[in-house]
């Protein structure tokens, strides 16, 4: 991957490149540039934002080829996809457990700091549910459209 000119050789790179093959898929430099862009991202981006960043490195790129990647990275487990007050869904490449938080005003969505420790819950009774992905929201107001907020009179 790329980091501010140099090529950073890491675990990610091979964790990327190894689930790939591990799901008969492809290694590509658009796929390699498409996760990059989530993975060094920090505004979980929507597919439309990604491609707009992934077409300044390969102008022949379609947005539907942008779209099937990232549902292929989201179906083996690459990607998850965060999407709670919108109907766009947003892509974080970052998948070890962890929270987000939305801002009710202007949709950003920023992960927690901290632990995301299991939360105490039982699925007891549930007819053996299998749980395959959690994801813990917090809805609220950012920082610069909290102003705003309490201005209001909110």
């Amino acid at each position: 991957m790329k980091r501010g000119g140099q090529i950073v050789e890491g675990k990610k790179d091979k964790d990327f490149i190894s689930t790939l093959r591990a799901h008969g898929l492809q290694v590509t430099y658009q796929r390699l540039a498409i996760y990059q862009t989530l993975y060094f991202s920090m505004v979980h981006p929507s597919a439309e934002v990604v491609y707009q960043q992934v077409k300044k490195r390969f102008p022949m790129i379609s947005l539907g080829t942008v779209y099937k990647t990232l549902e292929k990275f989201y179906d083996v487990g690459l990607v998850d996809k965060v999407s709670p007050i919108t109907e766009v869904a947003r892509y974080d490449a970052k998948t070890a457990p962890h929270h987000h938080m939305v801002c009710l005003q202007c949709q950003s969505i920023m992960d927690t700091a901290g632990s995301a420790d299991e939360p105490t819950m039982s699925i007891a009774g549930h007819d053996g549910f299998h749980v395959l992905r959690r994801q813990v929201v917090l809805q609220g107001y950012c920082t610069k459209c909290k102003a705003g907020y309490m201005s209001s009179g909110s």
